[in-house]
């Protein structure tokens, strides 16, 4: 580990030329923050973010032996941790723009990194027999390597995730290959996506978890300089009423009915009245005497028997989250001064000490922003936590009385300060032995009594 720190930006030419670069004769240096004589940039933040595209946007001087040539798509941008010699981004140059500012004429540089060659293949409509998750995931990447050039292609790598779905086909449309596998992999089934470098190419990892429990906490006065948080109940429902598959046999059904055949036209489909005393809805009792009837539609276009879908709505109502904690956080790099602190890192759980906000939380990071010319400063987005009413009831409840042990304690603080003050005063009134402060004296010695009295006697 170095004993410096700050980061260093390099540059190559292309890809190619970045995995023939052995001796490192070809990587040029964007940025160095101890060369007096060398290039320099004018800021440059990295984003790094959960199951996305990371990014780095920086800013170049003209004075830059890099301005204006540095190529869209080709240009290969590496940003490296001075501290630790850990890489924290590498990709390709996304946009190259010129502005002119008090100061001269610059150019701004946004980079992706390189899990955005999936945003360079499409895929095609297919209809796959269900064989899993992991099957579903290597025929999309099948897909976007069969288009792009060898140096782009991505791999299946580890898969720890299971699908649930006792769908019998999954479906795949006409989107880019990265749209896919975020709306259709990540929203739909979960888990989390890294993608590795290796020296026979990318491999892209889908596991159940991802990162570490780390026990250095995030906390007020500590590592915090400022915190906010935020509960989202976006979603929730009281109640759900469970939608199946089209009914086929309903009524006045007629393949040359053409009042069946319009855009507009809606498809009466099974629900659970047949098997739920006539009612279409089931209810969680407690979370309708907490936040009242909201009630919404959960389909499950694959089931066609109202008991199964019965069932799965239970489980539903059984299952559901119904809150979101997530904080936006300030924070300093502490590791880099102090052994006892972890490295802030992507995926790592870390305990939240911010008493007035709320009780103590172990939550995920899933946001990173790390300004390369201020490396101890960064900032966070921790959560975000699906909670369940007892979850966020208990949690809530942590809070308030959290709330009532900094109140209580600021409370005491001042009064000892209170304390420390009065008995100054009075042993200098007595010290003075004049008579016209003798009434002073007796108010005085009557005020800390009461205030001592508060304190238990301390």
């Amino acid at each position: 580990m170095s004993s410096r720190g700050g980061f260093e930006v390099y540059f190559w030419n292309s890809f190619r030329e970045m995995l023939s670069d052995t001796d490192f004769t070809k990587k040029k240096v964007v940025h160095s923050p101890y060369s007096r004589q060398g290039n320099k940039i004018l800021s440059g933040s990295i984003k790094q973010a959960q199951n996305a595209i990371n990014e780095f946007t920086f800013v170049i001087p003209m004075q830059n032996d890099l301005y204006q040539k540095l190529t869209p798509f080709q240009s290969i941008i590496q940003v490296v941790n001075l501290y630790d010699e850990e890489v924290e981004f590498e990709g390709r140059v996304l946009s190259v723009s010129n502005k002119m500012t008090s100061t001269g004429f610059v150019q701004e540089v946004v980079c992706e990194d390189f899990l955005s060659f999936l945003h360079d293949s499409t895929q095609h409509y297919q209809k796959l027999k269900n064989t899993g998750a992991e099957a579903y995931l290597r025929e999309i990447l099948n897909q976007h390597n069969a288009q792009v050039e060898n140096y782009k292609q991505i791999h299946l790598g580890t898969v720890t995730v299971k699908s649930l779905t006792d769908k019998p086909w999954r479906y795949l449309g006409y989107e880019s290959t990265w749209d896919t596998i975020r709306d259709r992999i990540i929203s739909n089934i979960g888990g989390y996506l890294t993608l590795r470098r290796e020296k026979s190419g990318f491999y892209l990892d889908w596991t159940s978890s991802v990162g570490t429990n780390q026990e250095s906490p995030i906390q007020l006065g500590r590592n915090i300089k400022s915190a906010s948080r935020e509960i989202s109940f976006d979603g929730i429902a009281t109640q759900i009423m469970p939608i199946g598959a089209d009914e086929k046999n309903s009524q006045n059904r007629s393949s040359d009915n053409k009042e069946e055949q319009g855009p507009d036209v809606t498809r009466k489909q099974i629900d659970i009245s047949s098997v739920n005393g006539g009612k279409i809805w089931l209810e969680d009792a407690e979370l309708v005497a907490k936040f009242g009837v909201i009630r919404k539609p959960v389909i499950w276009t694959e089931i066609d028997n109202p008991q199964v879908l019965k069932n799965r709505g239970l489980q539903y109502l059984k299952n559901q989250r119904i809150a979101l904690a997530k904080w936006t956080v300030s924070a300093v790099e502490r590791y880099l001064i102090d052994s006892r602190y972890a490295k802030f890192k992507i995926g790592n759980t870390h305990p939240i000490l911010n008493a007035p906000l709320s009780g103590i939380e172990r939550l995920q990071i899933i946001e990173k922003k790390i300004d390369i010319l201020n490396p101890q400063s960064v900032d966070l987005v921790i959560g975000s936590k699906s909670q369940s009413l007892s979850a966020y009831q208990l949690q809530s409840q942590e809070a308030v009385e959290s709330i009532e042990r900094v109140k209580a304690n600021q409370d005491i603080e001042s009064k000892r300060e209170k304390l420390l003050a009065l008995t100054s005063d009075l042993e200098r009134l007595r010290n003075e032995h004049k008579s016209e402060n003798t009434e002073r004296i007796k108010a005085l010695e009557a005020e800390i009594i009461k205030i001592r009295n508060e304190l238990g006697g301390s």
